[in-house]
């Protein structure tokens, strides 16, 4: 424990003797209408708004389009890899899996099939096959195989055990789970879904950075050690309620355009 405190030390330390530079690499405008946005691993864009779905390049250019009226709204888009990406209906209780060209991939999956029927969330695992649900319902919290259609494993009545409410991210970091509620309040799972341990943030999401979790907090880059600890802040470039990140890029959203940076340390 002593060690591990004088490593932090050592490294928040370090971090705060250092400057950064943010480096603007390029932009894209965003649609009129656009409810949420995801970037996949090639820097590819995706806009979302209601039943429909586009796909641009890394340089704003319109690549693919499609419409989802007979799998109702969209709510979430989850990568899985260049091939394949999975989109989540609250509404319709389903999901389906999407290829690179948003053309549907087989039959969607209705969660009522596996006893389901208020799943708030999904959120991607790094097992091949399989993904997290959060069932509003039951406070449950379940690792589902898509390609067999069955769950794995399961928790339920989080808000009794650990004291989660109104929860709204579900993110899977160097084979832990993350779970953030609407007060701030994390708890991290193991892959059995066994608890770990907890912090709390003030901001609303969490970024899978570099070994480490990136937040925006009243427009700063936070970042957190995997246990929870504030390594440092700095300033965002631009002010934005919107942000992303993937492997080493920012991608900020500025009213109606989204800029890519890269984080340079000086």
């Amino acid at each position: 424990m002593r060690l591990t405190l004088f490593i932090l030390i050592l490294l928040v330390g370090h971090s705060n003797a250092q400057t950064f530079t943010w480096k603007k690499l390029n932009e894209v405008p965003l649609p009129l209408l656009c409810e949420f946005w995801e970037v996949d691993g090639l820097g590819n864009y995706y806009f979302a708004n209601q039943q429909q779905l586009e796909k641009f390049n890394a340089q704003g250019k319109l690549l693919y389009q499609t419409s989802t009226k007979k799998q109702g709204d969209i709510n979430q888009l989850i990568y899985i890899n260049a091939l394949k990406m999975i989109v989540f209906s609250e509404i319709q209780q389903q999901i389906c899996t999407l290829d690179n060209t948003l053309t549907n991939n087989g039959n969607c999956l209705s969660f009522e099939n596996i006893g389901l029927q208020s799943v708030k969330l999904i959120a991607n695992s790094n097992r091949p096959n399989l993904i997290w649900l959060y069932d509003e319902y039951n406070a449950g919290l379940y690792l589902f195989d898509y390609v067999n259609n069955k769950i794995i494993q399961s928790v339920t009545n989080l808000t009794s055990i650990v004291g989660l409410r109104n929860v709204k991210q579900l993110i899977e970091i160097e084979s832990n789970l993350y779970v953030l509620d609407a007060q701030g309040k994390i708890i991290v799972f193991d892959l059995f879904m066994n608890q770990k341990f907890g912090f709390t943030i003030s901001g609303e999401q969490l970024h899978n950075g570099e070994k480490s979790i990136s937040v925006l907090e009243n427009n700063k880059l936070s970042i957190y050690s995997l246990m929870g600890e504030v390594l440092f802040s700095l300033d965002l470039p631009i002010e934005t309620e919107v942000f992303s990140v993937v492997g080493n890029y920012y991608y900020i959203q500025n009213k109606n355009k989204i800029i890519k940076f890269e984080l340079k340390r000086d």
